[in-house]
C-alpha cells in the first residue's frame, strides 16, 4: 500500500498544507518536512477535509495518529519531537492497518510529489 503525497517542506507550504481543499484523492495525503524534530502542531482551520494525522519520529517510526476536525481551531500535536508529519483522510491509516510503532519508507519522485510505504 503506498500513499501519493505532495511535499510540503518550505515555510510557505508548511502553513498552507491542505487548506482550502474541497477534496482529496483516496489514496493522497501530504507529507510536511521539517528541518529539525521538534513537538509538531496542526489544526483544521481553513481546511474543509476530515484528516489523520500521522507524527513520524527521527527513525521514520509513526509515534501518534490524530484526527483533525474540518474548520476546529484545536491544536492537533506530537508527544515527543517529530520531524515529519502526514496527513491522509480521515481513517485511512486505521482502514489500512497503519498504526503507532509502524515505519515508514519515503520516496521522492519530484520536487512536489513522493510515494510513502508503511510497515
Amino acid at each position: 500500500m503506498y500513499l501519493k503525497v505532495e511535499i510540503s517542506d518550505t515555510p510557505a507550504k508548511l502553513e498552507h498544507g491542505l487548506m482550502f481543499r474541497p477534496k482529496l484523492g483516496e489514496n493522497d495525503g501530504m507529507i510536511f518536512k521539517f528541518s529539525y524534530p521538534k513537538k509538531l502542531s496542526f489544526w483544521g482551520l481553513n481546511t474543509y477535509i476530515p484528516l489523520d494525522i500521522a507524527f513520524i519520529n527521527t527513525n521514520n517510526k509513526i509515534s501518534r495518529i490524530s484526527h483533525i476536525s474540518p474548520l476546529s481551531t484545536k491544536i492537533v500535536s506530537s508527544d515527543i519531537p517529530c520531524d515529519i508529519a502526514i496527513e491522509a483522510n480521515y481513517n485511512y491509516f486505521k482502514k489500512n492497518k497503519i498504526k503507532v510503532g509502524d515505519s515508514i519508507f519515503f520516496k521522492k519522485i519530484t520536487d512536489k510529489i513522493g510515494y510513502i510505504s508503511f510497515f
